[in-house]
């Protein structure tokens, strides 16, 4: 290998994505054993950048410093070898008291998180599913998803921002967290966990890359699913929807179908349920509907909605809205384990007659239509119950951290 080799292609920085396929990489320790014009190094433990769709590595630029810096050193010194096992990035970087689980190596080996000012504040924080459940369950907090893979904790006057990561864990910034009452950091530092050194998803592209992909359909309806259980929130006082440890695994899984068998539209039907119907709390349905001196025309928790929302909207508009929510229950129920096949059969009918399709619709499609049909019933609820302000609308600021 020669060294000119070891410089980055056309002098620009190391990026998280892979040049081959551009999925998002992540960071590994590598035993890096090389002829490097003439010399031979050996350096164990280097962090580098892992295609896991390519198996290529890759060095991150201070990696490549690294064995840069070395090559020098034993052309100095005279030698042909060098060897060197490298210690871990021990640092505080004081922006709290509690002893959260950092790894100094994630910020400055993982791509575009080192800062000259304010450093250390980008340092990742992983965290177990969980610790989404407590502020989801707190009248001071609201959890709300952009994408399946990156939303915000939002308090009164702030909002921490997350990600979920290729293998499941909370991602959230040190200097995001530190500002947080110290009681509520020491409750992260206990579902704190290791690194495990994955970055890549929306939360990255969007706080880091400013890179916002394509709108998804995924992306609309979970946004729009949040701004229905805010307005709902805000308006009776109460949470609609509660998060549990299966439902966050559920949103960060939600992705197109690529195949159409039974077994998959089992999973995808059962899937959009429990995002979308099964998380409704029909005890607080009960409460509101009664509150507001309404009639349900069942006990069930889609027609206690219909009851709430016909008091903002009597045109019968409301029934028609909830349509893909009743067609979302009928396919779930016909491609169940315990479903008979005439009843099956009539249920399959239905449903693709109510969304405009085939009886023998594929999967693909049939989840397209049901997302963007929900995505466009709660937008309609959202306003029905919190109308837009008439004052004008103020300007997007940038998510991109200013650190």
């Amino acid at each position: 290998m020669d060294l000119s080799e070891i410089y980055p292609a056309g002098g620009r920085p190391q990026s998280l994505y892979c040049e081959n396929c551009e999925a998002s990489m992540d960071m590994r320790f590598s035993h890096f054993s090389e002829s490097v014009s003439g010399i031979n190094i050996s350096i164990k433990g280097l962090p580098t950048l892992h295609c896991e769709d390519c198996d290529k590595e890759y060095l991150p630029d201070d990696s490549r410093f690294a064995i840069i810096y070395l090559h020098e050193q034993a052309t100095k010194a005279g030698s042909d070898r060098v060897t060197v096992v490298r210690n871990k990035k021990e640092v505080d970087y004081k922006f709290s008291n509690v002893p959260f689980l950092i790894d100094a190596d994630d910020y400055f080996y993982l791509p575009g998180l080192y800062r000259k000012q304010n450093v250390g504040f980008l340092s990742p924080l992983f965290f177990n599913k969980a610790v989404l459940i407590k502020y989801d369950n707190s009248p001071d907090y609201r959890v709300t998803f952009a994408s399946p893979a990156y939303g915000e904790i939002e308090a009164a006057t702030y909002a921490i921002p997350f990600g979920i990561n290729r293998f499941g864990r909370i991602v959230m910034w040190l200097g995001d967290v530190a500002k947080l009452p110290e009681a509520e950091q020491f409750y992260l530092r206990s579902e704190n966990v290791e690194s495990d050194h994955s970055l890549g998803s929306d939360f990255y592209d969007g706080q880091i890359e400013c890179k916002f992909t394509e709108l998804t359909k995924e992306k609309i309806v979970l946004e729009a699913r949040s701004k229905f259980i805010g307005a709902f929130d805000k308006k009776f006082g109460v949470k609609l929807a509660h998060l549990d440890t299966e439902l966050i695994e559920t949103i960060a899984a939600l992705t197109p179908p690529v195949i159409d068998t039974e077994k998959e539209r089992r999973y995808v039907f059962d899937s959009l349920n429990r995002i979308f119907l099964e998380t409704l709390d029909n005890g607080v349905l009960n409460q509101v509907v009664k509150s507001l001196g309404a009639t349900s025309a069942g006990s069930g928790s889609l027609k206690r909605l219909q009851a709430l929302l016909e008091t903002f909207d009597g045109s019968g508009k409301v029934s028609n809205m909830l349509m893909p929510f009743y067609v979302l229950y009928d396919l779930r129920i016909a491609y169940s384990h315990l479903t008979s096949g005439s009843r099956k059969s009539q249920l399959i009918t239905s449903s693709a007659s109510r969304l405009g399709l085939a009886a023998d619709f594929d999967l693909p499609t049939a989840y397209g239509v049901i997302l963007d049909l929900v995505a466009q019933s709660l937008s309609y609820f959202s306003v029905l119950i919190e109308p837009p302000s008439t004052d004008a609308e103020k300007s997007e600021t940038d998510n991109c951290p200013d650190n």
